[in-house]
């Protein structure tokens, strides 16, 4: 019992200490070439963006190349998803006729994570700034804030 409450101890200490290294929200960020970014969005400035990509990497994109940017929080949709099947397979297991249930698991649980997706969507935080040039950064920079890791 006590390597029991032990290892259970253990593992919420490690479960508790990453999820502190989780970020809130990720960026997408298009240049004028066309050039692509990904990564979680860190900080806002007057005249540019720092991102951490999944890396580990830090970029420190210049205004006067950025065309567009897609912010958006993570971690809300996927709950709403797994909530979706799992009340279909709990309706399955509640039928008693076994051709229920089996109907129920095999149309019923992607129609129950396709309704969590929209779902998830819908109360996902979204932002969307596009046809971006230098001098619209230190008006939306107070915006941009709200979503960075450094306030």
């Amino acid at each position: 019992m006590k390597i029991f409450l032990t290892l259970l101890f253990c593992i919420t200490i490690c479960f508790t200490a990453s999820a502190q290294k989780k970020w809130k929200y990720k960026i997408k960020i298009f240049e004028h070439s066309g050039k692509r970014h990904r990564g979680f969005f860190y900080a806002a400035e007057d005249t540019q963006l720092i991102l951490v990509k999944s890396n580990g990497d830090t970029s420190r994109l210049s205004a006067e190349k950025i065309s567009r940017l897609y912010i958006h929080r993570r971690g809300i949709v996927a709950p709403f998803a797994i909530a979706g099947a799992l009340a279909f397979f709990v309706l399955a297991v509640e039928t008693p006729n076994a051709l229920e249930s089996a109907v129920l698991i095999l149309v019923g649980i992607p129609i129950g994570v396709s309704l969590g997706l929209v779902t998830g969507e819908l109360f996902a935080n979204k932002r969307f700034y596009k046809k971006l040039e230098a001098k619209d950064f230190p008006l939306i920079k107070t915006d941009l804030q709200k979503y960075t890791e450094l306030k």
